[in-house]
């Protein structure tokens, strides 16, 4: 039977529309994936800095991927298996993710928290997506559009406002520790993380990826929590609330951030995905005032109305192709 010329056209628009339908729903996916990666991240923050005088911050951590590699085993135990010739050939790429994702950068974090004001550690936070957007363009020459940098700009500056309380020259009050310095230290880590993310083995499936994480996090970790339990002599006491509170992290901030952030930089890269990070500082001040009895204020409001908009503006494009 021949064929129409007239239809092909058609066939080819029609084709054309479905797959950009599918590629924005894919791209909106990512972005509420990544807004919930955010929440749960920021509650990690407030548990870790709650828990600083009860939990050592290298005990902490290294249940946190205990609970996390138990949670993950059946799950994601045989699938492991089966990507374990593949996990074996990029090896590095995945000891650099646990090393980086699991071991280093949370430990840095709660080692941070335990002397750093919360405030500091907010603004610290606010220049993540410039450390992740600067090497990605250093490694992958990924650019950032005159739009995202502008969203950028937006974000940020909703940032300051949450990090002064609406006062400016309170920024100029500021001091910082070493605490400060771990926080900024960590950051790094996060971006070569986030780098090493884009490198991940296609073969290799998210729960997979995140089940070998936990391991390697594990492992590596295993002779630090040594060290400071019977050298430094601080063990980890068995109580309701530091069970809580480790299962929180290895469940909540772990598992279940860590699968919605590595889905959402899987779908939209690290430039993108970095954007989202600026809601933290928004998250963390809600989770402050519902949890820890801090009253709301018309900053908090301004500040995220204004981090919201940099981040749509940055992000609207994406979410459109």
């Amino acid at each position: 039977m021949p064929t129409d010329p007239a239809a092909a056209p058609e066939t080819n628009s029609a084709a054309a529309h479905a797959k950009a339908a599918a590629l924005g729903r894919s791209a909106l996916i990512a972005c509420a994936l990544a807004v919930l990666a955010m929440a749960m991240w920021s509650g990690n923050w407030v548990v870790v800095r709650a828990a600083r005088t009860d939990i050592p911050p290298l005990g902490l951590n290294f249940w946190r991927w205990v609970v996390a590699a138990l949670v993950l085993l059946p799950f994601a135990g045989a699938a492991a298996w089966r990507d374990l010739p593949a996990a074996r050939r990029h090896w590095r790429v995945m000891l650099g993710l646990g090393a980086s994702g699991a071991a280093v950068f949370h430990s840095m974090i709660n080692i941070g928290l335990r002397s750093t004001e919360v405030i500091n550690a907010l603004l610290l936070n606010l220049a993540l997506p410039v450390i992740i957007i600067v090497m990605a363009w250093a490694v992958f020459r990924d650019r950032v559009s005159r739009r995202q940098g502008i969203g950028i700009a937006i974000s940020l500056a909703g940032g300051v406002v949450l990090v002064s309380r609406g006062e400016l020259a309170a920024l100029a009050r500021l001091q910082f520790n070493t605490g400060d310095l771990w926080i900024l230290c960590a950051l790094v880590v996060w971006g070569v993380y986030s780098l090493l993310l884009k490198r991940r083995p296609a073969a290799i499936g998210g729960l997979s990826l995140l089940f070998y994480m936990s391991v390697i996090g594990v492992a590596l970790m295993a002779p630090a929590y040594a060290w400071e339990t019977l050298v430094a002599g601080r063990a980890v006491s068995l109580t309701p609330s530091n069970a809580a509170s480790v299962a929180y992290t290895g469940v909540v901030a772990s598992v279940l951030a860590f699968l919605c952030y590595n889905a959402a930089l899987a779908r939209i890269g690290p430039n993108a995905t970095a954007f989202f990070l600026l809601l933290m500082p928004v998250f963390g001040s809600a989770l402050a005032i519902a949890f820890l009895g801090e009253r709301l204020f018309l900053y908090h409001l301004v500040a995220f109305a204004t981090v919201l908009a940099g981040i749509l503006l940055a992000t609207w494009r994406i979410a459109r192709e």
